[in-house]
């Protein structure tokens, strides 16, 4: 096996650091890829590469359109690696090749994935790179030295920028206001149940369009309107919703820091304090480690996935406290490696309960930071993949 790693949007060197070192014979292509743009020029330079270079296998992280066209052609397989949910791109003829092999990482999208006639898909829980863990974790023990630097801390976006805000707020306000009947039921519910997909229907986008002759909804995949449009306009305003809700409401009482790159009105977020983004890996790290209470306010499109917010904390061996996800729960066991939380009472009560708690926290911290440096790591999920590529 020889494999041609391609960086796209993604520049993580995670995937052929660890193949490196399981024994493969990985070349990294020097040419940065375009995930959502076909190039022809691009696909026969791949092409040629992987014949002279005797490539047998294509890997990125996401669907590169270029690659897998240049898998097709060249007679080899593409194997990617999917980091998000919901994941529409997948939905066209490049998800659809019997060359294209998809590792993904929530449940019911791999269903949907199979369903929709997407060949090969293989779901597998999302990974951290042991090596850089460990190291990374050493340098934040020296820094800290056992002290905290928050006691509850949220790094993520506050998706402010989401397409309802920027399209439909303005419609009129009989059609913002049936769309806020569905924010109001499928918001601060974390029980496993999607009270958003199927509220909305091709009549209700005709209306829309009608109202208002600049909007549309921007479909480039094999999937209807309604889909798209529950997928990227809602799914993103309910997170939005939820996360500037719940962080308000606890800086009532608590300290609560806020990472982020996005730009919220500081009414909005009352006592959060903003600070600014934080960078992935050792930084990261402090941040994770130096926080009592680590919170993962998941996207309600990520239905039966355990985001890699979760990963990268817990393998930090920061405490989380995140919504309820039926496959989180299935990875850690709740009350031992992880907490969880169903309704915002049952956080707020989490919160005051771990913040006093100091040793059961940290036992809790410890034993999910192991099972993630023993279970959830590269070394791991690259070897089940690659057999499932080769066996199937």
């Amino acid at each position: 096996m020889k494999i041609l790693y391609v960086y796209g949007m993604a520049k993580t060197k995670d995937i052929p650091v660890t193949l490196r070192k399981m024994g493969y014979h990985v070349e990294e292509y020097a040419r940065i890829q375009d995930n959502s743009i076909l190039n022809d020029t691009e696909v026969e330079e791949l092409v040629t590469y992987c014949r002279r270079h005797r490539i047998t296998h294509l890997m990125s992280i996401h669907l590169i359109y270029n690659l897998a066209l240049a898998a097709d052609q060249a007679g080899i397989k593409y194997v990617s690696v999917i980091w998000d949910a919901p994941y529409v791109k997948i939905y066209s003829p490049f998800g659809r090749m019997e060359s294209s092999w998809f590792s993904v990482f929530d449940k019911l999208d791999e269903e949907r994935f199979r369903k929709a006639g997407i060949p090969h898909t293989l779901y597998q829980p999302l990974a951290v790179h042991k090596t850089d863990v460990l190291a990374w974790n050493r340098e934040a023990a020296v820094k800290l030295k056992g002290k905290y630097i928050n006691d509850i801390c949220f790094v993520g976006s506050l998706y402010e920028d989401n397409l309802f805000d920027q399209r439909v707020r303005n419609m009129p306000q009989v059609i913002f206001d049936y769309f806020n009947s569905i924010f109001e039921e499928a918001a601060f519910h974390w029980d496993g149940v999607n009270r958003t997909y199927g509220k909305t229907s091709p009549d209700i986008l005709r209306v829309m369009e009608m109202t208002s002759p600049d909007f549309h909804v921007d479909n480039r995949f094999d999937i209807d309107d309604v889909q798209i449009f529950e997928r990227l306009y809602l799914i993103r305003k309910i997170a939005n919703i939820e996360r500037i809700g719940i962080l308000s409401t606890l800086a009532e009482e608590y300290s609560v820091v806020l990472h982020t790159g996005s730009e919220v009105k500081p009414e909005l977020l009352g006592n959060v304090e903003v600070r600014l983004p934080v960078r992935p890996g050792k930084d990261a790290t402090v941040v994770y480690a130096g926080s009592k209470i680590n919170l993962n306010i998941s996207l309600k499109g990520i239905e039966g996935g355990t985001p890699q917010r979760i990963m990268d904390i817990i393998g930090a061996g920061g405490f989380m406290l995140s919504n309820y996800c039926e496959e989180t729960a299935e990875l850690f066991e709740e009350g031992r490696e992880i907490a969880m939380f169903r309704t915002p009472e049952e956080l707020f009560e989490k919160v005051e309960y771990y913040l006093t708690h100091d040793e059961e926290r940290q036992r809790i911290a410890r034993a999910g930071c192991d099972k993630v440096l023993n279970c959830y790591t590269y070394e791991k999920k690259l070897k089940r993949l690659l057999e499932w590529v080769e066996g199937e």
